[in-house]
């Protein structure tokens, strides 16, 4: 039975931010909020059990509105976003080595923010030389208490005996300003390897594709090409692609898992399976052992650098899995407790902050978010000046 709390979740970019909420809701309850129509639209079809507590809203105005109705006390963010109502509780979505990390000072800002391990807490330490830290908490990955649990249903994707490769390639970030763009489409490897890896596994291996959420319009072509290559080649069988909010149940069956620079390789690190990185931009990029760098996660399994060597890496993981110590000591460091308790921790500290808050009258809000407001302005007007 869900606690009538009265919390926020503010989604606003992409589909996969909602794994990151949904087993708070389920715990606490609260209403969803969104103004990103295929947000809203994946929710509504493939969680009907929201319907009373979903909103599409125009924008962050309106869910003001929304919320100063319902009397809600707290936001959750899973982005690097502010509405400037109610205390805020950062939950991240991912433990990525993308440098949005390192890059978005707002974070100084949340009331609350709960880190899914050390490596968070070691990139925060270094960044911004805070002098208190009470308001920054470990508590885990809640995203995969159930497959660390093994609680949770998985019906089939194939219906043969042939091992199953996942290959889950980050968004495409073409047209950011990002200094680490080497190739035309960031740092996502879709672009370069989708076709490649289809073409090598194609009727010897079972190949799942999860796509990221944030597909743009410009790079339609990308997906189109992949299924028309799967049709050309018969492959309809053995060869899937999804778009959907929670890869957890791809990963519970699949042997090996494909990616790039994206938060699922450590995600991938719960299964203890082996994993192969697909370099987006191969002369450039590199496995490091620097913590800040975003091939971080590299050491921890084979880097794809030409087509020719995509079955034999393959075959070789398949029969020797000689990574798993650097991932399990990568999987540790990245994730607090990876023991499936995560969600009972993370809403302790919600359920800590709500009790200290839930009376406070709304002109108490009110203030508070004035004052987060302005010290979000300041900040952005001191980066504009920094930038010039």
């Amino acid at each position: 039975m869900k606690k009538n709390y009265k919390i926020a979740y503010w989604l606003r970019t992409d589909i996969q931010h909602f794994a990151h909420v949904h087993h708070i809701y389920n715990t606490l309850g609260g209403v969803i909020l969104t103004k990103n129509h295929k947000i809203y639209d994946h929710l509504k079809e493939k969680h009907p059990e929201l319907a009373q507590d979903l909103y599409l809203v125009k924008n962050s105005t309106e869910a003001k509105k929304v919320m100063n109705g319902l009397d809600t006390k707290l936001v959750i963010y899973t982005g690097f976003q502010l509405i400037f109502w109610g205390y805020s509780v950062q939950v991240f979505h991912g433990a990525s080595d993308k440098r949005y990390l390192l890059e978005n000072k707002r974070i100084l800002l949340y009331d609350l923010l709960l880190l899914p391990g050390q490596k968070h807490l070691d990139k925060i330490k270094s960044e911004y030389k805070l002098k208190n830290y009470k308001k920054f908490k470990k508590v885990g990955y809640p995203k995969f208490d159930k497959l660390i649990q093994n609680s949770f249903s998985i019906k089939p994707i194939f219906n043969n005996n042939n091992p199953t490769i996942l290959y889950a390639p980050t968004w495409i970030t073409a047209g950011t300003d990002t200094k680490l763009q080497f190739s035309d489409f960031g740092e996502s490897s879709l672009p370069l390897w989708g076709e490649r890896i289809i073409k090598a596994v194609a009727h010897k291996y079972n190949l799942i594709i999860k796509y990221h959420s944030r597909a743009y319009e410009a790079h339609t072509a990308i997906y189109e090409g992949i299924e028309k290559l799967i049709k050309d080649l018969k492959a309809e069988d053995t060869i899937k692609t999804f778009w959907d909010s929670n890869i957890t149940e791809y990963m519970g069956q699949s042997d090996i898992m494909i990616s790039d620079i994206s938060a699922v390789c450590y995600e991938w690190f719960h299964t203890n399976r082996p994993i192969i990185y697909a370099n987006p931009a191969p002369d450039h990029y590199k496995p490091s052992t620097d913590e800040l760098s975003n091939t971080f996660a590299w050491q921890a399994g084979d880097v794809l650098y030409k087509e020719e060597d995509i079955t034999k890496t393959i075959e070789v993981n398949l029969k020797e899995d000689s990574y798993k110590e650097i991932r399990n000591k990568l999987l540790n460091h990245s994730f607090h407790q990876p023991n499936g308790h995560a969600t009972e921790r993370q809403a302790k500290e919600i359920e800590f902050l709500y009790n200290k808050v839930k009376d406070y009258p709304k002109l108490r809000m009110v203030f508070h978010n004035i004052k987060v407001f302005i010290q979000d302005t300041v900040r952005q007007r001191k980066k504009k000046i920094n930038e010039r």
